[in-house]
């Protein structure tokens, strides 16, 4: 049984199948972002309305009741898209500390000085990303689950609160994401040439393009 999960886990968790790597978990987190966000967003905006005298959201007050409905929706769809994007991070999360481990040191070819100690700079970022939308989810179904039978699916004051901290928490969980990519180089470069070129240059952090110059000789050998 051991197996077959292992197996449903390279293919529908991290993307792998045969020679092809493709992480899936990317591709999953812009409909639960945008779900989130806009529930977190009309729930902040319900506050404002209804608890300040606020000038320019007087033009609000009229839309309450849509608006309430809006973000309720809006987060019972970003919960539900959560689920594969919260299940494709944690095999990329767990692949990720399994290669890597979580300490890490860094040291010089030329010299052996070592520059870095400490714990993986991926993996902090991927923990700290996890945790942010672990934190965001159990909000949302919070938020889900003590308005579910309220009439007209209004807000408390807790719903609220718990949004308005949530919006620029899940931003910021969202940067992290992206910095582990374009930062980081998680997920890219997982197969063909693109693999070896991004194995030589994690031989040395420090002198990476040293990395792709190697390569580039030994092609053209």
């Amino acid at each position: 049984m051991s197996g077959v999960l292992s197996t449903l886990n390279q293919v529908f968790g991290l993307g792998k199948v045969d020679g092809n790597s493709h992480p899936i978990h990317p591709s999953t987190v812009h409909f639960p972002i945008a779900f989130l966000s806009l529930a977190y967003g009309l729930d902040t905006l319900y506050g404002l309305t209804t608890h300040y005298n606020i000038s320019a959201l007087r033009a609000v007050g009229p839309h309450l009741a849509d608006i309430s409905r809006a973000a309720y929706f809006s987060n019972l769809l970003g919960i539900i898209t959560a689920i594969p994007s919260a299940l494709t991070g944690f095999s990329e999360l767990y692949a990720m500390i399994s290669s890597k481990g979580i300490w890490q040191k860094i040291r010089k070819e030329s010299t052996g000085e070592t520059v870095y100690a400490g714990m993986n700079p991926t993996v902090r970022h991927g923990l700290a990303h996890g945790a942010l939308n672990d934190i965001a989810l159990l909000a949302s179904v919070y938020n889900w689950w003590t308005r579910r039978n309220v009439v007209g699916y209004e807000p408390s004051g807790m719903n609220v609160l718990l949004s308005a901290a949530m919006l620029p928490s899940l931003m910021f969980s969202a940067y992290l994401g992206g910095a582990m990519v374009y930062k980081y180089g998680v997920g890219v470069m997982r197969m063909g040439e693109g693999a070896q070129i991004k194995a030589d240059m994690e031989r040395d952090e420090v002198t990476k393009t040293e990395g792709q110059t190697q390569y580039l000789k030994r092609k053209d050998q």
